[in-house]
């Protein structure tokens, strides 16, 4: 480490904003005394002076951990000084650990592996993989999905969410800019209209149509797509090449929304929607540097710009696909179902033994990609803050309107009335949906300004608004789920204290009550006669025909909401067997 620049930064005045080369020094300084206890962050003096060099640089994992967990999760992507950097530790010291200590741990077991030169790795157990089918059922059940906390896989998600990004240049390829929250140029993008290598015939055919359709697939739907995708890899079956099996039926029926026994009707066009923006993710092309996802031009790219191409992949690999074909005539229609896998460059935000994942409610998947925009963006934007928030200990922060707006991002055409009333309708649908608790204004509005000469950069837009999320929604984001196996071990564990609780509860009484054909059905009538009937929460589940986390969640009073199919299980199961009591 270089000690001119070492005596520069001790000598800093605390509260003086830190240039960009001195930030990677003040960062290990200020956290080497938390981590003493790991060899592996010898690497780190390492990655200091690489940064510090100004070179094309890729620092370890737990590095680049380190800098995200407190550059953009902790201070929100605003200039440090050491000031805010102690504040950060003392104040979040146990969110840091647990973002950076299993990369740390991950670190120290590979160096001892080649300390000791071990050829044999040892097998892993497996986690749990569920099948496509599985997979959507519990997604539906559940009502929600998980997807990858990252920054940079966020501001992914948000640039394939508008086709407006892209522009066509001189050459005819078509770019986008990708731009952090300081307005800082991240990287670009570029739309590559090549086909994947396919048999001749009616696959090829079709998946060319798809491709050669993706400049206007470049939308919300997209951005659900882009979650869905994240959520079946981290929970679903792979092939021996990683591959999962994505089938357009399966994740219309994770889109459809169940009201008034509305039936699930596929048609042709429905699926050529999802496969032809399938197809727009896998014609985005990646680049990685410093643990932050580039989408980036490889052929405009000069040599001395800083970007790094180790990694320079397709967003997604498609390996095959599945053609739909007419009974009658024989004709392809379509296709409905491929083989899709993240490239490399995005599968370090799937790792599911070392990640956190934020839960995104299922009926911001189920708004309308055309009228409901507002409801499915803001719904999404505050799910990635409340965990960053939950983790953070800061849910009791107002946010500012003009944040609410930007995130939103409403039509230029809408005027400052038209803004205002469309942002509280979308809170209000919110709060309708459960996916927020309440919210409110923290200080009364002055009427008596609104609506005079630019009233809405000046006051409205400085206001905060408070908005509070579910209690279910606090508490998923307490959790680490590294796997679908320890989401399935805590719903055990649920399980057996549910269980338990049942059984002590009707101990108590003198008399267990008597159910009968006009016992009407709810959360203790079930739980009796779970009882009653000397069931485990699993066979009755089984039984009833849902999953034994949904009964869990209904039997604890802790749905969000009521989910018709599984009251109406619920309400034939316990009819037929309460009237041969």
């Amino acid at each position: 480490m270089d000690e001119l620049t070492l005596n520069e930064l001790n000598n800093m005045p605390d509260r003086l904003i830190l240039k960009e080369n001195y930030r990677p020094i003040a960062l290990y300084l200020e956290a080497k005394p938390y981590f003493q206890q790991y060899e592996s962050i010898k690497i780190w003096e390492q990655d200091v002076n690489g940064l510090a060099n100004g070179t094309i640089f890729r620092p370890s994992e737990s590095f680049s951990a380190l800098s995200e967990c407190v550059f953009q999760m902790l201070l929100q992507g605003k200039i440090p000084t050491k000031q805010m950097l102690k504040e950060a530790f003392v104040d979040y010291i146990d969110t840091i650990l647990y973002e950076v200590e299993p990369l740390l741990k991950k670190e120290e077991d590979q160096m001892i592996v080649t300390e000791l030169n071990i050829v044999e790795e040892t097998p892993l157990e497996s986690p749990v993989q569920l099948t496509i089918e599985e997979t959507i059922e519990h997604a539906l059940e559940n009502e929600r999905i998980f997807t990858a906390f990252n920054y940079s896989y966020n501001m992914v998600r948000d640039t394939v969410s508008s086709n407006k990004s892209f522009n066509e240049h001189e050459d005819g390829i078509l770019r986008s800019e990708l731009l952090d929250q300081k307005g800082k140029l991240t990287g670009k993008a570029e739309l590559r209209l090549d086909t994947i290598d396919l048999p001749k015939g009616d696959e090829a055919t079709l998946w060319l149509n798809l491709v050669q359709s993706t400049i206007n697939a470049f939308d919300e739907l997209t951005a659900d797509l882009l979650d869905i995708i994240s959520h079946m890899w981290l929970v679903q079956e792979k092939d021996a090449d990683g591959y999962i099996n994505f089938h357009s039926d399966e994740v219309l029926k994770l889109r459809h929304e169940n009201i008034n026994d509305k039936p699930l009707v596929i048609r042709e066009r429905d699926r050529f929607k999802i496969m032809k923006r399938v197809a727009a993710l896998s014609s985005i092309w990646l680049s990685m540097r410093e643990n932050s996802v580039k989408v980036v031009d490889r052929a405009t790219i000069k040599d001395d710009e800083d970007y790094d191409f180790t990694t320079f992949h397709r967003m997604f690999d498609i390996n095959s696909v599945k053609v739909a074909y007419d009974k009658k005539t024989g004709e392809p229609k379509g296709i409905y179902e491929l083989k899709v896998k993240p490239a490399p460059i995005l599968r370090s935000y799937f790792d599911a033994t070392l990640q956190t994942f934020v839960p995104i409610d299922l009926k911001i998947i189920q708004y309308s990609y055309n009228n409901q925009r507002e409801l499915k963006r803001l719904g999404r934007y505050l799910s990635y803050q409340w965990k960053v928030r939950t983790l953070s200990r800061t849910l009791n922060q107002a946010f500012k309107v003009k944040t609410l707006l930007d995130a939103i991002d409403f039509p230029s055409s809408y005027n400052g009335v038209a803004i205002r009333e469309r942002l509280e309708h979308t809170l209000d649908e919110l709060v309708n949906d459960k996916i927020i608790e309440e919210w409110y204004y923290k200080e009364p509005i002055e009427e008596e300004r609104v609506g005079k000469r630019d009233w809405v950069r000046k006051y409205w837009s400085e206001l905060s608004i408070m908005i509070n999320p579910p209690k279910e929604t606090i508490e998923i984001n307490k959790q680490k789920f590294g796997n679908i196996s320890d989401l399935i071990a805590k719903e055990e564990a649920t399980e057996l204290l549910l269980n338990d609780s049942i059984s002590s509860e009707y101990m108590k009484l003198e008399e267990t009550p008597k159910l009968h054909d006009n016992t009407p059905l709810s959360p203790e009538s079930i739980g009796l006669l779970i009882e009653e009937l000397k069931l485990s929460i699993r066979g009755a589940a089984a039984e009833i025909g849902i999953s034994h986390s949904t009964l869990i969640r209904y039997v604890s009073n802790e749905a969000k909401r009521s989910n018709k199919s599984v009251l109406e299980k619920l309400e034939k199961w316990f009819k037929e067997y309460v009237k041969n009591l």
